[in-house]
C-alpha cells in the first residue's frame, strides 16, 4: 500500500490499483501519463518565419511544423493558446533537429476556462528553445507586479490547465524564468527525452542584471531553474488530485542551480541529473552585491506531492534530493529505488523503498548505470 496523501491530519491509505485507477485509462505508449496524439492527424502547416508562425496560430492550425531558426524579437514573443479550440494540437520541429525558437514561449493556458475544464491532447516535440542573453540583459529591471514583467514570465514551454500532453525530444536553455512549467491542475503529462540546461555564457554574463521575481531581488545569472510542477501549495496533488506527471530519460544540466520542483504526483525514472560543470563561489551583479553560484538542489520534493524516483543518475549534484515545506499543512510522500549518486555533495533526503511499481502504465527503465550515455545520446531534437 502507498500512503498517498496527508491533509489536515487525515491519513489516507490506498492500494496501488486504487491509487491510479483514474490514470489507468490514460496509460500511454510513451512510457508515462497521457494518451496523446496531439494534432498529428490534421493537415500540417510548415512555418519558417515569425510572421508565418503567428499567422498559423491566428488561423487555428492544429499541426504546425517549425522549420529552421525563428527569432521572436528583442522583447520576446509569447504565443498563447487559451481555449479548448486548441484541443488536439501538435507543434513540432521538422526532422533533422534544426528547428529553433529563439525568444519565443509556447504558453498553453486554460486558466480562464470553466473550473474542471482543461485544454486537452497537446504534443510539443523536436524543437530547441532558448533566450538571447543580450536581449534579456537589455530589458529594464523586471519587477513582479509592475509594468516590467516580460522576462519574469519567460519560459520555453508553459502548461497551465492542460490535460494529456507530451513534451518530447526538445531542448530548452537560457530562459529567464523556469525553463518550463506544468501548473494549475494540469494532468496526465509526460516529459521525455528532453535536455534542460544553461550555458556557460549565461553563468558568466556581464553585466549581470538584478530582477525581482517573487518579492526579492536576485541576479539574472543565478536564475538557473529547470522546472516547476504545481505553482503553489493550493496547486498540488494533495490539494487538487491532479498534476500526474511522468519524467523519463531527460537530461537536466549542466549549470543548473535548482529544481525541478515537484508538488504533483510525479513518477521520474532514468533521468540524468548532471552537475559536471557546477559553478562555485559568488558572482558580483549589477547592483554591486555578490550572489552564490553553487547548486542549491537538484530535485525538490515539496508539500502536497508524491514523488516516485527510480533508476535516475545524479552526477556531482549538490543537495540531490531536497525536502521543502510550504506554509500549508500538506505532507509529502517520497519513494525511491535503484538510483545512482556519483560524487554528490551536501545533504540529501532518502526516499522510502518500494517493490511493486505504483503506476498502471507500462514503461521500460534504463539501468541507472547506463543512463548518462543513453540519455545524452538520445535527448533533444532529432
Amino acid at each position: 500500500m502507498f500512503l498517498n496523501s496527508i491533509k489536515h491530519g487525515l491519513v489516507v491509505l490506498m492500494t496501488l490499483g486504487t491509487l491510479l485507477l483514474c490514470a489507468s485509462a490514460q496509460a500511454a505508449s510513451t512510457g508515462g501519463f497521457g494518451t496523446t496524439t496531439g494534432g498529428d492527424s490534421y493537415t500540417s502547416t510548415t512555418v519558417t518565419t515569425l510572421a508565418q508562425l503567428k499567422a498559423a496560430v491566428s488561423a487555428g492550425s492544429h499541426h504546425i511544423i517549425i522549420k529552421g531558426h525563428i527569432y521572436g524579437g528583442s522583447t520576446l514573443t509569447t504565443l498563447t493558446f487559451a481555449s479548448t479550440k486548441w484541443n488536439n494540437t501538435t507543434i513540432t520541429g521538422a526532422s533533422g533537429g534544426s528547428a529553433i525558437l529563439e525568444n519565443i514561449q509556447l504558453k498553453f493556458d486554460g486558466e480562464q476556462l470553466t473550473k474542471g475544464t482543461n485544454i486537452e491532447n497537446i504534443k510539443i516535440s523536436n524543437i530547441t528553445f532558448y533566450g538571447n542573453i543580450g536581449d534579456l540583459q537589455a530589458l529594464p529591471t523586471q519587477i513582479k507586479g509592475s509594468s516590467n514583467t516580460v522576462g519574469i514570465n519567460y519560459e520555453g514551454i508553459s502548461l497551465r490547465r492542460i490535460s494529456n500532453a507530451v513534451i518530447t525530444h526538445c531542448t530548452i536553455y537560457d530562459t529567464s524564468d523556469d525553463l518550463m512549467s506544468v501548473t494549475l491542475s494540469s494532468n496526465y503529462v509526460t516529459i521525455s527525452y528532453n535536455h534542460f540546461y544553461f550555458t556557460s555564457n549565461w553563468v558568466n554574463m556581464s553585466p549581470d542584471p538584478v530582477w525581482n521575481w517573487v518579492g526579492e531581488y536576485t541576479d539574472l545569472a543565478g536564475e538557473r531553474l529547470a522546472m516547476v510542477i504545481g505553482a503553489n501549495s493550493s496547486d498540488s496533488y494533495v490539494a487538487t488530485g491532479t498534476l500526474h506527471v511522468t519524467l523519463h530519460h531527460n537530461w537536466f544540466g549542466p549549470n543548473m542551480r535548482g529544481r525541478p520542483l515537484f508538488r504533483g504526483w510525479v513518477h521520474l525514472y532514468s533521468n540524468y541529473f548532471d552537475n559536471s560543470n557546477g559553478p562555485t563561489g559568488t558572482k558580483t551583479a549589477k547592483d554591486g552585491n555578490s550572489y552564490p553560484m553553487q547548486q542549491y538542489e537538484a530535485l525538490q520534493v515539496n508539500s502536497g506531492s508524491t514523488v516516485v524516483s527510480e533508476s535516475n543518475y545524479f552526477y556531482k549534484t549538490n543537495y540531490s534530493n531536497k525536502i521543502s515545506h510550504s506554509s500549508s499543512d500538506y505532507e509529502y510522500q517520497f519513494y525511491e529505488r535503484n538510483n545512482v549518486y556519483n560524487q554528490t555533495t551536501g545533504s540529501s533526503a532518502t526516499g522510502n523503498s518500494f517493490q511493486s511499481s505504483p503506476v498502471s502504465y507500462s514503461y521500460t527503465v534504463t539501468s541507472a548505470a547506463n543512463v548518462p550515455n543513453i540519455v545524452q545520446a538520445q535527448a533533444g531534437p532529432k
